[in-house]
């Protein structure tokens, strides 16, 4: 993944659209101090390495794309935000996730307690500035966006209930696993949607963005699988405490590949020339390339469903979120 041209143009995208929200949202978890000093010192550290820019950028995009002002967003993508980071916390717990983005988790720095009361605390501050939005939104808005919630971020705990079922069993199909991914993906469908509420769109419109939320976040999921094929420490978590990354997972359909990445597997501890060499064989798998020509067909779906917005400019930035996103794959 050598060409960084498009990923880092999907940065900046995204960064501008959510620095003001991640900024406020930062400060609502630091500003308030409480008794114990762990819990004031996991908000902070949280806090420093937080950098979710990909959620509050879909429901500024999600926004503007009906025609409604971003920054009508800003409170309720500092919301969602503090929402999803909760789910983020509790995740790490149960996939016993000692490191992500390459630095510790606060489940690994601070311990499985008190990264449990944090996520608790950012789902609790979460739903109370939710219902002080209530004062800002019509009732009507607020109804489809509780109902959002209810729904597409209730479908990420069903995902993750079912990926635990399947903890260390190598033996799952790669369909099942695209399955909970698409699943993951629920969050992404649900901050277009809110951003699409939030502008005025009609239903329709609702519905369209929704599903491009949907994709992205599937294609998201499954760039970030590909990603862990290369590191030696996430797949041995996650061949420990997860499914493994679908591509591994493609790869096994041909029983040699899979008898030969278990070798590696079957050791106490997959080096990183383990991982190397578990890259080339998946990478070179003739599975692995129909996945690649699933990701290709899936794009060009999504591209197709926002071709009819009006705003030419948006519609070039949300094809660059997608091309940025499979690029390199």
């Amino acid at each position: 993944m050598k060409n960084k041209k498009l990923i880092v143009q999907v940065n900046k995208l995204l960064v501008e659209r959510s620095k003001e929200a991640l900024n406020r949202a930062k400060k609502e978890i630091t500003n308030e101090k409480r008794a114990s000093k762990t819990i004031n010192d996991a908000f902070k550290y949280y806090a420093k390495t937080w950098n979710d820019v990909v959620h509050p950028g879909l429901v500024s995009i999600g926004c503007e794309a009906v025609g409604g002002d971003a920054d009508d967003v800003i409170a309720i993508q500092v919301a969602t935000l503090l929402l999803t980071a909760g789910f983020d916390v509790h995740d790490d717990i149960i996939d016993e996730s000692e490191t992500k983005y390459g630095k510790p988790t606060v489940y690994a720095k601070f311990g499985k307690n008190v990264a449990l009361l944090v996520g608790d605390a950012f789902l609790m501050k979460a739903l109370i500035l939710l219902h002080k939005l209530e004062k800002q939104l019509s009732s009507e808005k607020m109804d489809a966006i509780w109902n959002i919630i209810d729904g597409l971020f209730f479908e990420l705990g069903d995902a993750e209930a079912l990926e635990a079922s399947l903890k260390s069993n190598v033996d799952v199909s790669a369909e099942e696993c695209f399955k909970i991914l698409k699943m993951k993906s629920s969050t992404f469908e649900a901050h277009m949607r809110i951003g699409a509420i939030v502008g005025g769109a009609k239903q329709g419109d609702v519905e369209l963005l929704g599903d491009f939320g949907r994709t992205l976040g599937l294609l998201i999921n499954i760039r970030e699988d590909f990603i862990d094929v290369f590191e030696a420490e996430e797949l041995q978590n996650r061949f420990k405490n997860e499914c493994l990354p679908i591509p591994i997972l493609y790869a096994f359909k041909n029983k040699q590949t899979k008898k030969t990445i278990m070798n590696y597997f079957s050791k106490q501890k997959i080096t990183d020339n383990d991982a190397e060499k578990i890259v080339d064989i998946v990478f070179d798998d003739k599975n692995v390339e129909l996945l690649r020509n699933e990701i290709t067909y899936i794009s060009k779906r999504a591209c197709n469903t926002i071709s009819h917005i009006s705003n030419s400019e948006l519609t070039a930035q949300l094809k660059i979120l997608i091309s940025g996103i499979i690029e390199d794959l």
